[in-house]
């Protein structure tokens, strides 16, 4: 990855709270909680899902900056969503943490030399995992959820 894409995709990785959250004060509230079909989650259990799967990237580039060929751990998002009934937990706190976490990382990665970009791991679900696997991941991850929450309202509104 070159040094302009790589500052575009960290530029993009800074603004992905703003993006999911516009998504989520978009969505209607009668909507928060519609899911699409029975397999899919609803527009709360994606921001739920989101604030997980920060606290992993948190950890990831961490991980791959600071050790020499970490493990990258995976985990089953789905069964997180049944586990910890995410349509339960607080919005306001998964927001939260998404802005703290995210903020932080996102400091950190500004900072990183040539050298870090260039560490890899080993993740347990698919293969080595480089730095800049992470970045590609994580510069679109909240954008996309942002999209599905998007799209959740479109299929709602549909249904009306």
């Amino acid at each position: 990855m070159n040094e302009e894409t790589r500052t575009r995709l960290i530029q993009r990785y800074g603004a992905g709270p703003a993006v999911l959250r516009t998504a989520w004060d978009d969505c209607p509230s009668e909507a928060r909680h519609w899911k699409p079909s029975s397999d899919a989650w609803s527009a709360h259990e994606i921001v739920i899902h989101c604030a997980d799967s920060e606290t992993f990237a948190f950890t990831r580039i961490r991980l791959m900056a600071a050790e020499s060929r970490p493990i990258i751990v995976g985990y089953d998002q789905d069964v997180w969503v049944r586990s910890f009934g995410y349509e339960h937990l607080p919005v306001d706190l998964a927001l939260a943490t998404i802005a703290a976490v995210r903020a932080s990382t996102f400091h950190l990665i500004q900072q990183l030399d040539d050298g870090a970009w260039e560490a890899t791991g080993n993740h347990t679900e698919s293969r080595p995992y480089t730095a800049t696997d992470w970045l590609a991941t994580y510069a679109a991850h909240l954008h996309d959820h942002a999209d599905q929450i998007r799209s959740n309202v479109e299929h709602w509104r549909g249904h009306q």
